[in-house]
């Protein structure tokens, strides 16, 4: 399987992209995300795939992939499945976008007028006052610049990858995802992303505990189940090389790195494992962690940028948490 570098400068983008990807090409590729910080000369082998979060990039880790690797700059694009109050907006609204950067404010009105033409779209430079003239601010996910004193506020959430960069990707690849398929999990993997954002914002708002309850709730019709007939073979599994309730404490660790775009890697695991009172060897972690992706419980595809629970593992989690309740 081909392996997809993707190098970024900051974090936060890294994991909205990684996880865009993931949901894309997830039964495709192997995943290695990894910010600019990380990248050494022997990060990328010959042949392997790069896609960087931007043109600068190009020229400083050049030194870094081998010239017979294909490199990709990645375009950005807002999230369409993050707009939906800009779409109830009446007729002819004067919209002020505000971002990190003026560029980065252009780029999203810019996106913005050619989905929601129906509006009139201004760029922020924070070297001048907010205009007074306006009607609405939006924003892509940068709540912290805006004016305390403006209630007009609707925040439309990171932007992802746009389509021709998907498929930029796909065309290297060589897949065989059909076109239509291919722009079906583009929009699934921007509804992913959305839905992340609001959980992670709910939780922040609302605590940890209320937003596990909604997220269970939300999943009852369309989440991954499994019957006791299922489960039992699983856990005898696990017991027979080690404890379960151990891999349990695995997978929710995994779990919380989901729901907060966090790639875990073993090191990282076993870090966590130790703040719980669980200390394993690599030997051992790595063994437990091999049993469950033979069971489907995790998704180990990322390499060194982590590994994912399953909807599978999320099921096989919930169950026994259900019990000690």
């Amino acid at each position: 399987m081909k392996k997809l570098h993707i190098i970024s400068i900051q974090k936060e983008y890294l994991t909205i992209v990684a996880y865009q990807l993931f949901d894309i090409f997830g039964d495709q590729v192997e995943l290695y995300p990894i910010t600019l910080q990380q990248l050494t000369m022997e990060t990328v082998a010959e042949g392997d795939l790069v896609l960087l979060s931007k043109e600068v990039l190009r020229g400083i880790t050049a030194s870094f992939i081998p010239a017979s690797c294909p490199v990709i700059v990645a375009n950005r694009e807002v999230n369409i499945a993050a707009t939906e109050k800009l779409s109830g907006l009446p007729f002819g609204q004067r919209i002020l976008i505000i971002n990190d950067t003026v560029e980065h404010a252009v780029e999203t009105a810019t996106s913005l007028k050619k989905i929601y033409y129906e509006h009139h779209y201004k760029t922020y430079d924070p070297m001048n006052a907010v205009p007074s003239d306006i009607d609405w601010i939006v924003t892509p996910g940068e709540m912290e610049l805006v004016p305390a004193a403006f209630k007009n506020v609707i925040d439309i959430g990171p932007r992802t990858l746009d389509f021709l960069t998907i498929e930029q990707v796909e065309s290297e690849l060589k897949t065989t995802i059909s076109e239509i398929v291919l722009m079906n999990r583009f929009f699934k993997s921007q509804v992913t992303v959305e839905l992340k954002r609001k959980s992670t914002t709910k939780k922040n708002e609302t605590g940890t505990k209320q937003v596990d309850i909604v997220t269970v709730e939300n999943r009852k019709e369309t989440h991954f189940t499994l019957s006791l007939s299922e489960i039992d073979p699983i856990k005898n599994k696990i017991e027979t090389h080690g404890f379960l309730d151990e891999s349990l404490v695995i997978l929710s660790i995994y779990k919380e790195g989901k729901e907060s775009y966090e790639l875990l890697g073993r090191a990282k695991v076993k870090e966590r494992l130790v703040l719980r009172g669980i200390k394993l060897s690599d030997q051992q972690l790595r063994l437990r962690l091999e049993i469950m992706q033979d069971e489907q419980l995790i998704h180990a595809r990322i390499g060194r940028g982590g590994t994912r629970i399953s909807e599978k593992g999320e099921a096989f989690l919930e169950y026994f948490m259900g019990i000690k309740e």
